[in-house]
């Protein structure tokens, strides 16, 4: 097996060289905390969906979702235990809370999936992250379907009502207030794996726009060929054309007193 190749300036094996110039961008920086903000907000989603299903009182069970949530301050007479220390909590307290989360969650990616299947638009949100590689596309795709093709169900609806061509029911037409909820669940967690997908995607694109480093094997004035890492061979080359411009640089005389 032949020896890894190593600079003959300064060493350096290729993954040596690749450590050294793998330099954390200002956007890199972002895209992680981004990342990271994303995974915590989606355990604090799951946490809190636990709340909600343990603290809706099963009065309301058989009344429709979208009604329900649409109108949380008409069920503020009904006082329910949420199990926790005894604690008493209004039910329009849990569902304005469900309402807010449906309206980050779902309502956005509502616009996604219609987007998506439209072959077209922008991202709401992501600027620059608009505009995908097809293959990122079809990944955000597939992510879509496969959850819509589960539940039998389109993430959004287009107001007509009913199935559409597929067979699939659309949104929240005909779900009970507790069905709604594992509905409106479901799509939220969805929701930050989207995000952490589209953060992950621009992870990659700043990964890739940064310049390869190696070791290139290079042949000078027929010298054998000489192995010269891209840290060293953009050194030199900055100092070359550093003399040259210095070189170049004019002399003035000092004038005779």
């Amino acid at each position: 097996m032949p020896e890894p190749l190593s600079c003959w300036v300064c060493h350096r094996s290729e993954a040596e060289v690749s450590a050294f110039a793998d330099i954390e961008t200002p956007r890199k920086r972002e895209i992680l905390q981004q990342l990271s903000q994303v995974t915590r907000f989606r355990a604090d989603f799951i946490q809190s969906a636990d709340v909600w299903r343990r603290g809706l009182p099963k009065e309301l069970k058989e009344y429709d979702f979208k009604f329900v949530t649409s109108n949380p301050d008409q069920f503020k007479p009904i006082r329910i235990s949420n199990g926790l220390l005894g604690e008493i909590v209004p039910p329009n307290k849990l569902l304005g809370e469900i309402a807010d989360a449906k309206k980050l969650t779902v309502d956005w990616l509502e616009n996604v999936a219609l987007i998506l299947r439209k072959g077209n638009g922008e991202v709401p949100g992501f600027g620059a992250l608009s505009h995908f590689e097809k293959a990122d596309r079809d990944l955000l795709s597939r992510m879509v379907d496969q959850f819509e093709t589960k539940w039998r169900r389109r993430i959004g609806s287009d107001g007509s009502g009913g199935v559409d061509s597929n067979g699939y029911k659309q949104g929240f037409e005909g779900l009970k207030l507790l069905d709604g909820l594992e509905f409106m669940i479901a799509v939220g967690t969805l929701y930050y794996d989207v995000q952490a997908q589209l953060l992950d995607m621009a992870r990659r694109k700043e990964l890739n726009s940064k310049p390869k480093r190696g070791i290139l094997v290079l042949q000078v004035n027929g010298y054998p060929p000489i192995p010269l890492c891209s840290v060293c061979d953009d050194v030199m080359s900055e100092l070359s054309s550093n003399a040259v411009k210095a070189e170049a640089q004019p002399v003035i005389a000092s004038s005779a007193r």
